[in-house]
């Protein structure tokens, strides 16, 4: 391992740090410049993922090159950063860390800069834009907005996704304070589409962000942001969400992607709601990582669920692999899933701890306490050990597995059955 990846392992022990100031002086320093690209840059609290992905899709199916920056990755690193949908190559992605870690540590002469592993991550991100010479930068937000690092580079327009209450030890106790904080990535001048919560209180805190929009301690000049809400309903999936929120935004930007409906259906967006078949079963894999974002995808899950499982026997058999990092409300969260195994409840639950996640995951001790709907509960150390307890039952037994929670989970399952390559965890696959 190189001195660069060793130090980019220890700024996982600087924790999170919430502040623009360390990231805004590298930005300084590397003489970063942003007048050759576009930038977009997304908040919320669900589906924001999924309209940057959706972004970038639509983008390079234009044949308008991207690169999109989200977090955490699934499987490996250099997911977080996607060319073109696809991700950097593992040369590109050490060129930029040893760029950013030489000038952060002073090995050119100057002062240090304690970074965090997200902000590091998040100008690796901006290098490999410069480098790649994209047209557009798509950017998701780590946490809350305000004081996210993704906050320390100008954007000509923003997206603010649904809002529930998370992180409320961090970003506040009300959902008019954690929508004050997401809200305050809109920039200065320029164009903010949200999605509307048809709440008078959280509209009455946006529209205050959107305008006193600006940070004076990045360079900003205040100035109104212009917002534009636009009413999702209900029994709109997050993916039909955003849809209608990408379009609604590339049409104030005046992008010319057509295909937006198209992308939607071509998109694969590792560990979310994806469906794998193997030679003995079909898995469906989704990183719901919270309740309110399980909530809105139960009724897709229930419905693939319907849909790709075997009846055998009367009985449609289905089993359920669970594990989560730390939840605000767990019981509330183990709530959904229990609702999500009625009528039809799944015949085994494997629960077990997620690897290689910012926290250690929940253990297996813990969730087991709760009521689940059915006796045959067992734990298990890993996402491996799951796999090797469901090897020595028949494949009809099994049925269809279905596997929820942590996003790092999902991705301790696609290491485990190989579906880690550039390709497999492209979000524009190829077509047939």
């Amino acid at each position: 391992m190189s001195k660069a990846n060793r130090w980019l392992d220890s700024t996982r022990q600087n924790g999170m740090a919430l502040g623009l100031a360390n990231t805004y002086s590298m930005i300084q320093r590397l003489n970063l410049d942003f007048s050759s690209t576009k930038i977009i840059h997304v908040a919320g609290s669900n589906g924001k993922g999924s309209a940057c992905s959706l972004m970038a899709a639509s983008l390079t199916m234009s044949g308008i090159s991207n690169l999109l920056f989200t977090s955490p990755h699934v499987s490996r690193i250099e997911e977080r950063f996607r060319v073109d949908c696809k991700p950097i190559s593992n040369e590109l992605f050490q060129s930029m860390l040893e760029k950013i870690y030489k000038s952060a540590t002073g090995e050119v002469g100057q002062e240090s800069i304690q970074l965090t592993f997200f902000e590091t991550t998040f100008l690796i991100a901006i290098l490999c834009a410069i480098e790649s010479k994209v047209e557009f930068i798509i950017i998701e937000t780590g946490l809350g907005g305000r004081l996210d690092a993704t906050r320390c580079i100008p954007a000509h327009a923003c997206l603010l996704t649904s809002i529930s209450c998370e992180h409320t030890d961090i970003l506040g106790e009300t959902l008019e304070q954690i929508a004050s904080e997401k809200a305050a990535i809109a920039r200065p001048n320029k164009p903010i589409v949200i999605r509307d919560m048809e709440n008078e209180s959280f509209k009455k805190a946006v529209i205050q962000q959107c305008e006193n929009a600006g940070n004076e301690s990045i360079g900003e000049i205040k100035s109104p942001a212009t917002p534009h809400f636009v009413i999702i309903p209900d029994n709109y999936s997050i993916k039909d969400e955003a849809e209608i929120l990408v379009q609604e935004l590339f049409k104030i930007l005046e992008i010319p992607c057509t295909n937006i409906s198209q992308a939607k259906n071509r998109l694969r967006w590792p560990a979310r709601m994806q469906i794998i078949e193997t030679e003995s079963n079909i898995l469906l894999l989704d990183a719901a990582h919270n309740p309110s974002g399980l909530l809105r995808v139960i009724p897709e899950l229930k419905e693939n669920i319907e849909r790709l499982t075997p009846l055998i026997d009367g009985k449609k058999n289905w089993t359920l692999i669970y594990g989560t990092s730390p939840q605000q409300n767990l019981t509330e969260m183990l709530d959904y899933v229990s609702r999500l195994c009625s009528p039809n409840p799944p015949n085994k639950i494997c629960l077990t701890r997620p690897l290689g996640g910012r926290y250690p995951g929940v253990d297996t001790s813990i969730l087991a306490q709760y009521k689940w709907p059915i006796d045959d509960v067992k734990e298990f150390e890993n996402a491996e050990m799951v796999f090797e307890y469901l090897s020595k039952f028949e494949a009809s037994d099994n049925g269809l597995i279905v596997s929820l929670g942590s996003l790092y989970l999902q991705g301790n399952i696609l290491n485990y059955l190989g579906l880690d390559s550039d390709e497999e965890l492209s979000i524009l696959p190829k077509q047939s």
